[in-house]
């Protein structure tokens, strides 16, 4: 069965929502992000970054789980 998302739901969100989401500093988003262990923000312009809510909200469901199926694919 298909996951469907409202509008609300799909909403892009500053890393200050992020971090308040998370309970962490505004920092901590753009330091997982930069890991591979968040997904990563959308940029918009050159000074305006946004993440996707559903995205956070999958992530924060299951970080684990988001980080092994999102995990770069090594070549052997």
């Amino acid at each position: 069965m298909a996951q469907h998302t409202t509008q609300a739901e799909d909403r892009l969100i500053t890393d200050k929502e992020v971090a308040h989401l998370l309970g962490a500093s505004r920092s901590w988003p753009w330091k997982l992000a930069q890991d591979g262990r968040l997904p990563a923000p959308i940029r918009l312009t050159a000074r305006c970054t946004r993440w996707r809510l559903s995205e956070i909200r999958a992530w924060m469901a299951d970080p684990q789980g988001w980080q092994a199926a999102n995990a770069p694919k090594m070549e052997g």
